[in-house]
């Protein structure tokens, strides 16, 4: 019953409002509508929602960052974003790219040359930046500790399939695309070229020990637990924000154009990264981003959001020449630690999107079904 209540809700409040925008009151009772059920059914314990609804901004929070102390969720709590940091690894990447330090179609072997096998002579970063190189795993083995480890197992990987034919969701491909795009270090290069820049000063790699009281708590199981390092943790699901810091980055990214002229290589980055390389059933592939043509249906999304689809090898097709980004796109990224479970979706054209953090790892199409729900709303 409450859940029909809620949807009840969800659907006067938009529909009484077709014709005028949704008040900030009006927004917050639809947000909460929709999530408030959403937790209740999957013992989240709290959340923090960021809406960007056609310019305007507003935060929604509700529950616990820590169960334990009772600690309200504020805009201000720091979640594990997971797999949504491959985002930011492709903003990164659209830097570098705009700098002239990689290109895209450069062999991989050009930035590790100690990475001698013949299965990788003609990968390019590319194909790794978009899980294209022939059936990477989604995540290393355990055995991999240290640069040794790590070039051992590349080595003997072999593909199993022809590279950019095969897109095979995976940390190990775009997280030594990361790590191989910076000279150096890769926290430094991305708090100086996309941190720094975005103004997002709440958002980490490594959490500072005077943020530790703003860090949430993820729950698994009932039990609290936080993300454990690994190789190429960083650059594939390492990052941890707040709402209000995604809500900056997705405002950059839905408009780039709002960036001030001086940040004219980010400004590019943004497009560099939402641009078009992969065709892989019913959406493209970007760099971190996964992109739609819009209108889509949620149908659409949800079905390409399930784990038997997402984390399995589908047939990819490569776009050439690369599409550029376009402003009627549904553009968006699911993210999970063990404790946490991250969306982001916007859609540029209407300069309006969504950001739901929770210190739950929930199923990525109750995610998407609720997000949807809640823009749908707001149109």
């Amino acid at each position: 019953m409450k859940k029909s209540l809620s949807y009840l809700v969800l659907w006067s409040l938009s529909a009484s409002c077709v014709a005028a925008d949704l008040t900030s009151q009006q927004v917050t009772s639809l947000v909460k509508a929709a999530i408030e059920p959403l937790m209740e059914q999957q013992e989240i314990p709290g959340m923090s929602v960021a809406i960007l609804y056609k310019g305007r901004t507003q935060f929604i929070n509700a529950g616990v960052a820590d169960r334990e102390s009772g600690r309200r969720v504020t805009e201000n709590t720091l979640f594990e974003l997971g797999s949504v940091s491959k985002t930011f690894t492709g903003v990164l990447a659209g830097v570098m790219i705009r700098n002239g330090d990689i290109a895209l179609n450069d062999p991989v072997q050009k930035y590790w040359p100690q990475l001698t096998g013949t299965q990788w002579r003609h990968i390019r970063m590319l194909h790794l930046a978009t899980y294209t190189a022939g059936g990477l795993p989604l995540q290393l083995p355990d055995a991999v500790t240290d640069q040794a480890s790590l070039l051992n197992y590349y080595q003997q990987w072999q593909p199993q399939a022809a590279p950019g034919t095969l897109r095979q969701y995976s940390n190990a491909s775009i997280g030594l695309f990361g790590a191989l795009m910076v000279k150096g270090d890769y926290e430094q290069a991305m708090e100086k070229n996309v941190f720094q820049p975005l103004r997002l000063t709440r958002t980490y790699i490594t959490v500072p020990p005077s943020m530790m009281l703003n860090y949430a708590w993820g729950y698994k199981n009932g039990q609290p637990v936080r993300v454990s390092p690994g190789m190429l943790d960083a650059e594939a699901y390492g990052i941890k924000s707040t709402a209000r810091d995604m809500l900056t980055f997705m405002q950059a990214n839905a408009d780039p154009n709002r960036l001030s002229s001086g940040n004219t290589v980010l400004r590019n980055a943004i497009r560099t990264s939402q641009s078009r390389y992969f065709s892989v059933r019913s959406f493209y592939q970007g760099l971190g981003w996964e992109i739609y043509d819009w209108p889509v249906s949620a149908a659409t999304v949800i079905a390409d959001s399930e784990n038997g689809v997402a984390l399995k090898p589908q047939p990819a097709t490569p776009l050439n020449p690369v599409v550029p980004s376009q402003s009627a796109s549904w553009v968006h990224k699911t993210g999970a630690t063990n404790g946490f479970g991250a969306y982001i979706a916007f859609i540029p054209g209407r300069n309006t999107g969504i950001v739901m953090l929770a210190n739950k790892n929930y199923p990525n199409p109750l995610r998407i079904k609720t997000a949807w729900q809640i823009l749908e709303a707001l149109q």
